[in-house]
């Protein structure tokens, strides 16, 4: 829209102190007024003048639209500089007053036909750049008190606890809730202790509730939206399995495959961290229409990746950063709202609080539960936190059912460490704690595997030497052909097993261990599973006969009693199309 289409919108009291403002005198009609101000603000030397006279809030407006494809962005704008340019209080409280911006900005944009005079000249706004603090915070102001602050580094940790959550899988001990695909009771409690430094919280009581605990639901869901696992193939369909490259990431702990993970987990849409928020209530209602997790998250993440690395940032600062850099996202996709706070929609419907309310309430939860859940559970943010019933997240507006409104309520600072850095683009390399350790395995000529260094053995690592090993305490194991041929038969590869130990063995493996490897290998060879077969009977002996003696299907065909024949799951078309040459079938069961 041009500069004169826009004036003419205006009522001539609204005109008349623009007009003045650009040195109109004499005239008193609205058209006047219009081509007078158009003509000021059309010409080089006229616009620049103007813009010289403006405050330096004004200025900054200005140049803020004019470098944003002409839009004042208002919540960037205000996340910036704190406030919009001052504006003259009318009569009423409705009333605005016409101030200078007014030449420059309608509606929030500059006209079509203004906008390539300023470009050229107006200075663009520096950069805002986020800052953090290379010292760890120790305590936080909460009200008159000071609190002091929990502290989680989650670098070596979180690829410790995914590499311990893949191996349960691979065990088979890993089940999910067919509707929210958390992990089950009883599979918590199994990894509750796994986990190097257990939960963010320590889990009090015999009874775990599931919904109340962050790495275990943050492990899960990375590792089945990241592709590493998948669900079984069972009735239930609620157990979880190693996908071949949970399989390959758990054997190489290779940075490529967690960053193909990761990138497979940002961008999927099978789970919506907001479910994790309590307090928010109508995210299933009918009218509720969310946008898709996948486009909230890519925002986070691109705001991550313009993040300092290796210092501390607070959250409010990343909050008002994601702002100004425009990188918020869109929560629900309705006009109106359709969600609340509380029991009652009718007490606590986030409609009748300001957008700041909505924002921290649902912007900034959900923005907690992806950076702590998510992001910390698997190693890639360092983060200082408290208990969230201590903290006051939001005094504007009040949750009944609980004191707090999610438990990500207490996060106060993170800082991206070196993985976090390569999983958000800013470093092109990495190389992870489990690929540089030393060695941390002894074995003996009599076939005891000691863990010689307790501090570098990992609870993965553990889990395996006990898959095919049996355990004496808690840092020796028993090698035996027994436990090789029960890990045999239960499908795992002692190929592997023997790359393991050999891998983190100090010194040459002893003779023994590789005769008593050798030995079961080949004892699990002697005798083979055979391959799926198509198993048909014949009605006659003489019909099964005639299959045997045919040239092409004496090929592949195998006699089993009189007259039952087994055909390689491979070869069943073949079989059926000659089969049919000659005259028969065999229908589709």
């Amino acid at each position: 829209m041009k500069l004169k289409d826009c004036l003419a919108s205006y009522t001539v009291d609204f005109l008349k102190p623009l007009a003045a403002l650009c040195g109109c005198q004499g005239v008193t009609r609205k058209a006047e007024f219009i081509e007078g101000i158009v003509a000021v603000m059309t010409s080089p030397e006229g616009v620049r003048q103007q813009w010289e006279q403006l405050d330096d809030l004004s200025k900054a407006a200005v140049a803020h639209a004019v470098h944003n494809g002409g839009e004042l962005d208002e919540a960037a704008f205000r996340a910036r500089y704190g406030r919009m340019p001052t504006r003259p209080k009318g009569r009423w409280s409705w009333q605005q007053k016409p101030i200078r911006l007014d030449l420059f900005l309608y509606n929030r944009r500059i006209p079509d036909d203004l906008l390539p005079l300023l470009e050229s000249w107006v200075p663009r706004p520096e950069p805002f750049r986020l800052q953090g603090s290379p010292r760890a915070p120790k305590t936080v102001k909460q009200g008159r008190y000071r609190l002091e602050l929990l502290r989680a580094d989650t670098e070596i940790v979180g690829q410790q606890d995914l590499a311990a959550f893949l191996r349960l899988v691979g065990d088979g001990q890993v089940r999910v809730t067919s509707a929210t695909r958390l992990p089950t009771a009883g599979t918590v409690k199994k990894l509750l202790p796994l986990l190097a430094e257990g939960d963010f919280f320590p889990i009090e009581g015999e009874k775990i509730k599931v919904a109340d605990t962050i790495r275990p639901v943050g492990l899960t869901h990375f590792a089945l939206y990241g592709d590493l696992v998948q669900r079984s193939h069972t009735l239930t369909g609620s157990k979880l399995e190693l996908t071949q490259a949970g399989r390959e990431w758990l054997h190489t702990q290779d940075p490529e495959l967690l960053l193909d993970a990761f990138e497979t987990w940002t961008h999927s849409n099978g789970f919506d961290e907001l479910s994790r928020i309590q307090a928010l209530r109508g995210q299933n209602a009918r009218r509720t229409r969310l946008s898709p997790p996948s486009s909230r998250r890519e925002r986070i993440i691109e705001a991550l990746s313009w993040c300092p690395v290796g210092v501390w940032i607070d959250i409010e600062d990343f909050f008002r950063a994601i702002r100004i850099w425009q990188l918020d996202f869109d929560v629900e996709l309705t006009p109106y709202t359709n969600l609340h706070i509380g029991p009652s929609a009718e007490y606590g419907w986030l409609g009748e609080y300001g957008d700041d309310t909505y924002w921290r309430l649902v912007h900034g939860l959900y923005i907690l539960a992806v950076l702590w859940e998510d992001l910390a559970s698997i190693g890639a943010l360092d983060i200082l936190y408290l208990p969230a019933e201590e903290v006051d997240y939001y005094a504007d507006a009040y949750y009944y059912d609980m004191p707090y409104f999610s438990r990500y309520d207490g996060l106060k600072y993170f800082r991206i460490n070196k993985l976090g850095a390569y999983l958000f683009g800013q470093e092109a390399e990495y190389t992870p704690y489990a690929q540089t350790r030393p060695p941390f395995l002894q074995a003996t000529e009599d076939l005891l595997v000691r863990i010689v260094a307790p501090q570098v053995a990992g609870q993965a690592d553990r889990l395996l030497l006990s898959s095919f090993a049996t355990p004496i305490d808690d840092e020796s194991y028993r090698l035996d052909l027994d436990s090789l041929l029960t890990a045999l038969a239960e499908g795992r590869d002692l190929d592997a097993a023997l790359e393991f130990l050999t891998q983190w063995h100090e010194g040459p493996m002893p003779d023994a261990v590789m005769r008593l490897f050798a030995d079961a290998k080949a004892r699990g060879q002697a005798f083979a599973a055979p391959k799926e077969a198509l198993v048909i009977q014949a009605r006659t002996v003489e019909l099964a006969q005639m299959a045997l003696q045919d040239p092409k299907l004496r090929r592949f065909c195998k006699l089993l009693g009189d007259r039952t024949l087994v055909i390689p799951a491979n070869r069943e078309r073949a079989f059926r199309s000659r089969l049919r040459e000659l005259g028969y079938v065999v229908p589709k069961s």
